[in-house]
Formats: structure tokens, C-alpha cells, sequence
């Protein structure tokens, strides 16, 4: 909205460029069994996995608040991938980001995206399960690829009986990648997820 002021009394109002409101639907999974879960870290698991993955866990404790996100889902701007006010643009950098996850990414190697899937076998290693079971768990979803994140509680459930306390924080910092930072379906790790973790 612009408002004119001209000499004297006169006032012109002049309605320019409103958007239309965006309606915005927030995903929130349940992420209950993954608080069970990641309170079964002894401290020193702890300690391990807030090295590894920094303040990851504690994204379990954060409230989503569907008001906030709703009020600045309209100044977001898709082609830019940025939030746009009125005279500037407001992206958080990669850094800040690390900063906020409290994720060392001084010995990271940055993400390149490529259009290569990721390696099956590589996953099965991390997670010390069977390719033929990992490959059986991997399912089509509304378009997506990926795993169904009660799979990846079952699993969780299994290392901690293992006590394979190694893989069992791979396996929750995966689960947490794909529903906490790239969520793009309910209850879903999709490959993106995957790829990025």
C-alpha cells in the first residue's frame, strides 16, 4: 500500500501490488517415539552425537507455532527462495544456519546436488541393516522416495537392543533430518533427506 500526501488537505490512497493471502498447510509429525528414543542416549552418546550432529536433538523440544509460520509464509518468495519485505530480502546463510544447529561445518565438504541416487549399499553400512530389507523399506510416497519414519523407529528400537549405540545415532540423525529439517511429507524421510544426511 503507498499513501500519497500532496499539498494542502488533499490525500490519495493508492492500492498497489497486494498479494494475495497464501494458505499454508504445516506438517507436524508425531514426534514422540523419537523423544523416547533419542532419551535412551546415555551422556556420553550424547556428547558423541552433539559432536557429530550438534544441536539436532534438541529440535525435538521445539513447539511449531502455525501462526508464525503462516504469517511469514507470505512473504516468502519461491523463485528466490527468500523472504521479501518491503526493501530487502532476508535469506538465513549457510552459516547461520550451522550456527543455529550448532553443527561444526568447518571440515564439511559443502552438498552438491546431483542427480545420482544414493548408494544403497552406503546407507545399509550406516545403518547395519540388509540392502535387500533397506531396499524393501524404501517406498514411493505422493511422488516421493523414501522411508516411512516408523520403519526408521522400528530399527531404532532394534539397535538400541543390539546396543549398537553407532549406528543407533546415524539412524536418529537421520530420522531427524527428514522430519525435522527437510519435511516434505507427514511422518516421511524422503531420498532428498537421505542424500543430504
Amino acid at each position: 500500500m503507498e499513501l500519497n500526501v500532496e499539498s494542502g488537505f488533499e490525500r490519495s490512497i493508492a492500492v498497489q501490488g497486494l498479494k494475495k493471502k497464501i494458505r499454508v498447510k504445516v506438517l507436524k509429525s508425531d514426534l514422540t517415539v523419537l523423544r523416547e528414543l533419542g532419551q535412551k542416549l546415555k551422556v556420553v552418546q550424547k556428547t558423541i552425537f552433539r559432536s557429530r550432529y550438534g544441536s539436532l536433538l534438541g529440535l525435538l523440544e521445539v513447539e511449531v507455532q502455525e501462526p508464525v509460520i503462516t504469517a511469514l509464509a507470505q512473504y516468502y518468495d519461491p523463485p528466490l527462495r527468500c523472504f521479501t519485505f518491503c526493501d530487502f530480502q532476508l535469506v538465513p546463510t549457510f552459516e547461520e544456519f550451522s550456527q543455529i544447529l550448532d553443527m561444526p561445518t568447518n571440515k564439511m565438504m559443502p552438498y552438491q546436488h546431483l542427480e545420482q541416487p544414493f548408494s544403497m549399499y552406503t546407507l545399509s553400512e550406516i545403518m547395519k541393516i540388509s540392502v535387500k530389507e533397506l531396499k524393501k523399506e524404501f517406498v514411493e510416497l505422493c511422488d516421493i522416495k523414501g522411508f516411512v519414519l516408523s520403519f526408521l523407529e522400528r530399527h531404532l528400537c532394534r539397535l538400541c537392543e543390539e546396543e549398537s549405540w553407532d549406528a543407533y545415532m546415524d539412524v536418529l540423525a537421520l530420522a531427524l533430518f527428514g522430519v525435522t529439517l527437510f519435511l516434505k511429507a507427514d511422518s516421511f524421510v524422503d531420498d532428498a533427506a537421505i542424500k543430504v544426511f
